[in-house]
């Protein structure tokens, strides 16, 4: 019970933290509305739904993405201005506190991404029911390995600026990832080893089934399941092995 208010005291911050909200939950909501509602072409079929629905996928997950990774650094950066000191003060345990802080994560990627869910079943996306229950699963659980992306910008750099350059960064990976726009053939080679490709495959894999598209001939490629699901893997291992490393280091220095 604890636990959950500790947890609950946290989550009552997002009220009060307009940019936050807007970048996370208004920004994605928009962009979906104008590339992928508003666009002739948002209700062609593609896969086991439409275009809509394939646009709608990229920006959920670049809205969870975004949310994990500006709570994680958040967390690192109150830690290290002293609310870390003022917690120890309290009857909370440190699993206590760790729990409490990945639920206020987990919110803050659910969040996001249920919002551009329901924009996208509101105005024009379609799927499969199954599609749509998977996808969303699937969105939430590649976003949440990016709070080690997050913690890894506020353990290196220490102040509220890592909080806004890691949620700035995410914009350039969904970019590279092929996560917003479509990237030419010639960049999707590259764009296979970013972190973001293989995170977008597997949130639109219940729809497209490993399609991607590109703007050029031949305007979509398909990739094997193992490619984004090694890919998600490879990532979560280097982001959570170099955040360890740079705790170490920390406490090495202490």
């Amino acid at each position: 019970m604890t636990t959950l208010k500790f947890a609950l005291h946290n989550l009552k911050r997002l009220k009060s933290d307009a940019s936050s909200l807007f970048f996370n939950i208004v920004l994605p909501v928009i962009l979906y509305l104008i590339f992928g509602a508003a666009q002739q072409y948002s209700d062609d079929e593609l896969g086991n739904g439409n275009v809509a629905a394939f646009v709608m996928l990229g920006m959920a997950l670049y809205a969870g993405i975004s949310g994990a990774v500006s709570q994680s650094s958040l967390v690192v950066v109150e830690h290290n201005s002293g609310w870390g000191r003022q917690l120890a003060l309290t009857p909370l345990t440190n699993m206590q506190i760790a729990v409490a802080r990945l639920l206020v994560i987990i919110v803050n990627v659910v969040l996001p991404v249920a919002a551009v869910f329901l924009t996208g079943a509101l105005v024009d996306a379609k799927m499969d029911a199954s599609a749509w229950f998977w996808s969303f699963l699937i969105t939430v659980g590649v976003s949440l390995p990016f709070g080690f992306y997050g913690l890894v910008w506020a353990q290196s750099l220490k102040s509220l600026t890592a909080v806004s350059i890691a949620a700035t960064s995410v914009t350039l990976l969904a970019f590279a990832g092929n996560t917003l726009f479509p990237l030419t053939s010639n960049l999707i080679d590259f764009s296979r080893f970013t972190p973001m490709y293989g995170a977008t495959m597997l949130s639109r894999w219940p729809v497209a089934e490993g399609l991607q598209l590109i703007q050029d001939e031949p305007f979509q490629v398909t990739d094997p399941l193992w490619q984004p699901v090694l890919s998600i893997i490879a990532w979560t291992v280097i982001f959570a092995v170099t955040s360890l490393a740079l705790d170490s280091r920390e406490k090495g220095r202490a």
